[in-house]
């Protein structure tokens, strides 16, 4: 757990907790005891209702160290996250963090690419604003099925080599202050990638030119292991946020393990310490001798919770 100071357990005052459209949020919490802490990729525990027993995770999505605040974006799918989208503002609720390892974020890499799948954009879009004041070229590739875009868009001018995106639409915040993004999704929608994001991905790659960019994944498991394909095809060194469920948060039940390579074998490591950020070509993204099974989220974090 790469984390400057250990995790605190305090009272947080609701900011704002806004519908984004669809079953999506954006949560803002009055948090000043780890807004200057927090990094992209750490993620907190939030105690949703006294009837539940576990915290739920959520990756933060941006922090304010001069304002106090952190921002989630969590997604409403079970009994936890429903209990949160009826807090009011002004409501506290109890937080348990920052947790969990986060991406390396450094100048020495030939340009970023943030590859984003659903609720998975938020530790990347907090990572992308981050590398982009170390002056790393950024672009995000977002996959989406959402009806609704959750965020405001807008006609993309922004260069992008290799698309082939007519119209394409941009994440305007991004836009306005010079990073690239470019969503795609399985449905036809207009301004959108028609297909899979590590297919945009692959043709991004085909149409840059000179040293290739470091790649930062996050999203659900099927798409992690589509990119992970990719970035082996071409070679490409990145990290991921692996998107698992997680019970205490701070690696006391294993109950989070994940398979990753050790030498000539493999072993298991927590994704809840030792993650959710790994090397991206370390993951075994399916256990030897397992069968894999099918929902491995994080509703915010995580889609099961």
């Amino acid at each position: 757990m790469n984390l400057s100071s250990p995790p605190q357990r305090f009272r947080a005052r609701i900011l704002e907790n806004r519908p984004l459209g669809g079953n999506l949020h954006g949560l803002v919490l009055d948090a000043a005891a780890i807004a200057g802490l927090v990094q992209p990729g750490h993620f907190v525990q939030l105690d949703c209702h006294s009837s539940l027993t576990l915290l739920r995770p959520f990756s933060i999505m941006d922090a304010d160290a001069e304002k106090g605040t952190v921002e989630i974006l969590y997604q409403v799918v079970g009994v936890g996250t429903k209990f949160m989208q009826q807090w009011q503002t002004g409501q506290e609720a109890w937080v348990f963090g920052p947790l969990g390892s986060c991406f390396t974020a450094t100048r020495k890499v030939h340009g970023a690419l943030l590859v984003a799948g659903g609720v998975g954009l938020a530790p990347l879009r907090f990572l992308a604003r981050r590398l982009q004041n170390l002056g790393v070229a950024v672009t995000i590739l977002w996959g989406l099925e959402a009806e609704v875009v959750p965020f405001a868009t807008v006609s993309a001018i922004l260069p992008q080599p290799g698309e082939q995106i007519e119209n394409p639409l941009a994440l305007a915040w991004e836009e306005s202050h010079g990073i690239v993004t470019r969503l795609a999704s399985i449905k036809k929608r207009q301004g959108f990638y028609h297909g899979l994001v590590s297919e945009l991905l692959e043709q991004i790659l085909g149409g840059i030119g000179g040293s290739l960019p470091h790649l930062y994944v996050c999203g659900p498991t099927a798409m992690m292991v589509a990119v992970a394909d990719v970035a082996k095809k071409w070679d490409l060194k990145g990290e991921v946020s692996l998107e698992g469920h997680m019970a205490c948060g701070f690696g006391g039940c294993a109950g989070c393990a994940v398979p990753v390579y050790q030498g000539e074998g493999w072993h298991y490591v927590r994704s809840c310490t030792e993650g959710p950020v790994l090397p991206l070509d370390q993951v075994l993204w399916q256990t030897p001798g397992i069968k894999a099974d099918g929902c491995n989220t994080k509703g915010g974090k995580g889609s099961c919770l």
